[in-house]
């Protein structure tokens, strides 16, 4: 066998197959098969979700005012789990200008936060939210985005969020 190094690096594609090993439960030995790339993301992955949702100018200069949902309420004995939170400041004059933090929140608990320290954006800019914060989690509630004290603001904002629905009446999809 060759030394590690030796061989040509690439870029990995869902397709790509790793080798490794799988436990047989009938021989009680492991051994040597092959993975999909795919498949391998897909287990590291599970039961994560994705939401981006955009706020329009209208919605923006009203953000204060009038939440946006971004993820409705999941139901009884479901909770909303922020694992990640982006913001995307889509530009068009005038420049984005807040005066309090803009909160992703669950019935009031920010588990993310775009500060107003970033005011006044006056090109396109992405800014990755410090998530997810600490927080009980409220079941049936939706996740929405408040505050920001907007006064000004051309374009739109779109806000990605990861995350996951925790069941409290399923031990197994908690």
């Amino acid at each position: 066998m060759a030394i590690i190094y030796s061989y040509p690096t690439a870029t990995p594609q869902s397709t790509d197959n790793l080798l490794g090993t799988q436990y047989d439960a009938t021989t009680e030995e492991n051994k040597t098969v092959q993975f999909s790339i795919a498949n391998v993301n897909s287990l590291g992955t599970s039961n994560f979700l994705e939401a981006t949702v955009t706020i329009t100018n209208a919605q923006w200069l009203a953000l204060n005012a009038t939440p946006v949902t971004l993820i409705a309420a999941p139901g009884a004995n479901k909770a909303i789990k922020v694992l990640a939170a982006s913001a995307f400041f889509d530009y068009s004059t005038p420049s984005f200008t807040w005066t309090a933090n803009v909160n992703i929140s669950v019935n009031s608990v920010n588990l993310a936060v775009v500060p107003n320290s970033l005011s006044a954006v006056n090109a396109d800019m992405v800014y990755s939210c410090d998530s997810p914060a600490a927080g009980i989690l409220a079941t049936n509630t939706a996740l929405v985005a408040t505050g920001g004290g907007t006064t000004a603001g051309g374009g739109s904002l779109q806000i990605k969020v990861r995350y996951q629905i925790l069941d409290i009446s399923s031990t197994t999809s908690f």
